[in-house]
């Protein structure tokens, strides 16, 4: 793991490359709300679908997660800050663009990384994520304390070890504060769309899919909490990203 310093937030990210190198542009993994590169990507296998395709891997931990810095102001949380750190991180490595695959949490910033620095962007997967605002109502209220899938997704994460209660919360609060919003949408960047059948995080991929020009794949048997491990979605990503 290396050092990436975006203002005065360090960031951690993993730089894979493959065995045998192609001529392919690379993977920027995203991963959810709580977790971090290897829990969401690498311990999922990512890591060796992309080597067997011949793709460089390049994993941040996010602010707020794994093993970047994980500052408690929510105001640090907003989508652009998310979009500079990526942007800079790209910059530091000297890559140009990306195929940029997020998941959940992940998914949100990959849209706007499209959307505010597209000559980085070349294609997009959205996983376990859909157009409804998984935050919304959050306001002054404790994340957690209520009965949202989000909720129940954040009372799972905060337990799990290294994760930082009032980082999260502060990382929720900021999300909640830019609601997701249809338009404007990504150019020329029609995205490709996954989510488990029983994911109600995602709720409404399909149809944003096809709002957006995109394709759809959907998990029969996943959540959204065991949807990454399907060989399905590395699959349907694989072929997505070939050239």
């Amino acid at each position: 793991m290396n050092a990436n310093l975006v203002g005065d937030v360090t960031m951690r990210y993993a730089d894979l490359p493959p065995q045998a190198p192609g001529d392919h542009l690379p993977v920027l993994l995203l991963h959810g709300f709580g977790t971090t590169f290897e829990m969401n990507w690498s311990a999922a296998g990512w890591p060796r679908a992309f080597d067997t395709a011949g793709r460089r891997v390049i994993g941040p931990d996010l602010r707020g997660h794994g093993a970047s810095d994980k500052p408690t102001d929510s105001g640090l949380y907003l989508p652009e800050h998310f979009v500079a750190d990526l942007v800079g991180l790209l910059d530091e490595l000297a890559v140009e663009r990306v195929d940029v695959v997020g998941y959940s949490m992940g998914s949100r910033i990959a849209w706007e990384l499209a959307l505010t620095a597209p000559e980085r962007v070349r294609r997009t997967v959205l996983g376990g994520f859909g157009p409804a605002d998984a935050l919304a109502g959050l306001g002054a209220a404790e994340p957690g304390a209520g009965d949202t899938p989000f909720d129940h997704v954040y009372r799972t994460v905060v337990a799990l070890p290294g994760n930082d209660a009032a980082a999260l919360a502060a990382c929720a609060r900021g999300q909640a504060a830019r609601p997701f919003q249809e338009e404007p949408r990504p150019e020329g960047l029609p995205p490709l769309l996954v989510a488990g059948a029983g994911d109600t995080v995602a709720e409404g991929a399909a149809g944003l899919a096809e709002r957006c020009g995109g394709s759809f794949v959907e998990i029969p048997g996943r959540e959204h909490a065991n949807a990454v491990s399907s060989r399905v979605f590395k699959q349907a990503v694989v072929e997505f990203l070939q050239d």
